[in-house]
């Protein structure tokens, strides 16, 4: 009889139960950071990302699946890691701005979890993140990284209160996001209803420094309903057909 390995406990909170605030947290994580408009030239480089849209967001996925399935000590999660360093290397960005980069990609998530997730991640599981991310901070040779929740959230905020503002590139590349993420993993039907979903879900005041439009009225009434109930589907059995199977397609 075939045995697997246990999933990792990232592989647990990004393709079990709340897969579906993991998907939709990252993605609009991706969106967030094009309303700080250094970043747009600095840190993304607008041109390329304009032109390079879909395989810029397909190496990103990557690199986050690398990491979650197989670990920092295999060799694909070292492969990932240099690949996150030789990408950041020679960037004109402060440690901050890597610190909020950083940030957003377990903030955003848990941000939706709690705003539209049916179960709340527990406190264990919001430590096992931490740590991850914190991990992926160490490997960039970032310093001064928050230990806590609150400290992250207390230092996104005050970033954002100074450099959250809209510029024609961000608008740009936010829309360019919005098209193209989803085809990274939601089938082609599914991909317009996808996108009004995290227009939905989109922190207004994102969404507005950003001047993207509001989900259409029939998008947001139907999100109020399914959203619950969809993230009822993900349960324990559905966790171990994902995980230990493990799938690209499933970030």
């Amino acid at each position: 009889m075939e045995v697997r390995d246990e999933p990792r406990p990232m592989q647990q909170l990004y393709y079990g139960r709340h897969r579906l605030s993991f998907r939709a947290g990252t993605y609009l994580a991706l969106i967030r950071m094009m309303g700080i408009g250094h970043l747009v030239t600095t840190l993304y480089g607008h041109t390329q990302l304009a032109s390079q849209t879909h395989a810029r967001l397909a190496r990103t996925r990557q690199t986050l699946w690398d990491l979650i399935v197989h670990g920092f000590d295999s060799e694909p999660g070292r492969a990932a890691v240099q690949r996150l360093r030789t990408a950041h290397a020679g960037l004109d960005a402060g440690p901050e701005d890597f610190r909020y980069v950083l940030g957003a990609f377990f903030l955003e998530p848990l941000r939706w979890n709690a705003a539209h997730g049916r179960v709340p991640l527990a406190s264990q599981e919001i430590e096992q993140l931490l740590a991850f991310w914190h991990r992926v901070g160490e490997s960039m040779d970032l310093d001064a990284l928050p230990t806590t929740l609150a400290d992250w959230r207390q230092a996104q905020a005050a970033y954002e209160a100074r450099h959250l503002r809209h510029t024609p590139e961000g608008e740009r590349l936010a829309r360019l996001c919005l098209r193209d993420v989803v085809k990274l993993t939601v089938p082609r039907g599914l991909r317009a209803a996808f996108r009004q979903l995290m227009l939905c879900t989109m922190e207004p005041r994102v969404r507005e420094t950003l001047a993207l439009p509001r989900a259409h009225w029939l998008a947001r009434a139907v999100a109020r309903v399914v959203l619950p109930a969809r993230s009822a589907l993900y349960t324990e059995p559905a966790l171990r057909r994902r995980a230990a199977g493990g799938r690209i397609e499933d970030l």
